[in-house]
C-alpha cells in the first residue's frame, strides 16, 4: 500500500511541478489546450509508474486523469472570478488533488484497522488538541490580553508597506516551531529563534519613536513565546504519562 501510494504521490509531484512550466500556467487559464497537455503529462507519468501492472492499475489511471482534469478547471475557475486569492486557490487545489490519491489508495486497499485505532489514541488527539491550541486558540487568547492596548491606536497603525496578516502568521509558525523543539529535545533552537526574530526587529525598535511600539512588540514576543513554551510542555508530558 505505501509504495502505491508513494507512486502516485511521485507522479502527482513530478507532474504538477517539476514537469509543468509557468508559462503552461498562465497560458491554460486562457487556451484549454495547456491544460489538456498538464494531464497528458501527468497520465504519461502514471502510466509510466504502473506499466508493469498496467492491466490491474489502468483503471485507476483513467480515474485520477480525469479527477485532475475536474480539479484543475475548477482552480482555473476559481483564479479568474477571485484574481487576489492565489494562495488558497493552490492550497485547496492541492488538498483536492492528495484526497484523490488517498481515496484510491483507500478504495484499493480499505482502511487499515490500526489506523482508526491510533486516530483515537491518546497521543493523536494529545498533536490535535496542541495544533488547534497553537493555530486557533492562542491568536484569540493573545487578542484579548491585548485588548487593554489595542484601542491605543495612534502606535498600533501598521504601515501601508506591512503585510496583511503577517504578524498573526509569523506567531502562529513561531510558537508551531517552539513546540517542535521541545518535542526533539533541542532547546537552544528556543534561544536561536528569538534571536532570529530580535535582529530582524531591531531595526523596527531602533526606529520607533514611541516607546509603546516597543513594548509592544516585547510584550507580544515575550507572550507568544510563553504560550508556545507552555503549550510545547504539556504536550511532552501529556505523551509521557497518558499514551
Amino acid at each position: 500500500m505505501s509504495v502505491f501510494f508513494l507512486k502516485l504521490l511521485l507522479a502527482h509531484c513530478l507532474g504538477d511541478f517539476v514537469l509543468q512550466p509557468k508559462s503552461w500556467v498562465n497560458k491554460r487559464k486562457e487556451h484549454i489546450a495547456y491544460l489538456f497537455l498538464h494531464i497528458a503529462v501527468h497520465t504519461g507519468l502514471l502510466l509510466l509508474f504502473f506499466l508493469p501492472d498496467l492491466s490491474k492499475y489502468w483503471q485507476t489511471v483513467v480515474f485520477i486523469a480525469c479527477s485532475h482534469l475536474v480539479i484543475d478547471s475548477l482552480k482555473i475557475y476559481i483564479e479568474k472570478r477571485w484574481t487576489n486569492k492565489p494562495f488558497r486557490a493552490f492550497i485547496v487545489d492541492q488538498l483536492l488533488h492528495v484526497g484523490v490519491l488517498l481515496a484510491v489508495v483507500l478504495y484499493a486497499y480499505g482502511i487499515p484497522p490500526e489506523w482508526l485505532t491510533y486516530l483515537w489514541s491518546a497521543p493523536s488527539l494529545l498533536y490535535a488538541l496542541s495544533f488547534i491550541l497553537t493555530v486557533c486558540v492562542s491568536p484569540i487568547a493573545l487578542r484579548v490580553f491585548f485588548s487593554k492596548w489595542t484601542s491605543e491606536s495612534d502606535f498600533l497603525h501598521k504601515p501601508k508597506n506591512s503585510l496583511a496578516d503577517a504578524g498573526l502568521l509569523i506567531g502562529i509558525m513561531e510558537r508551531l516551531l517552539i513546540i517542535l523543539f521541545i518535542q526533539l529535545g533541542f532547546l537552544s533552537g528556543i534561544g536561536f529563534l528569538l534571536g532570529a526574530k530580535s535582529i530582524f526587529r531591531f531595526g523596527d525598535l531602533t526606529n520607533a519613536k514611541d516607546t509603546k511600539f516597543t513594548e509592544y512588540i516585547l510584550v507580544g514576543t515575550f507572550a507568544s513565546f510563553t504560550l508556545g513554551i507552555a503549550i510545547g510542555y504539556a504536550l511532552r508530558l501529556g505523551l509521557k504519562y497518558l499514551a
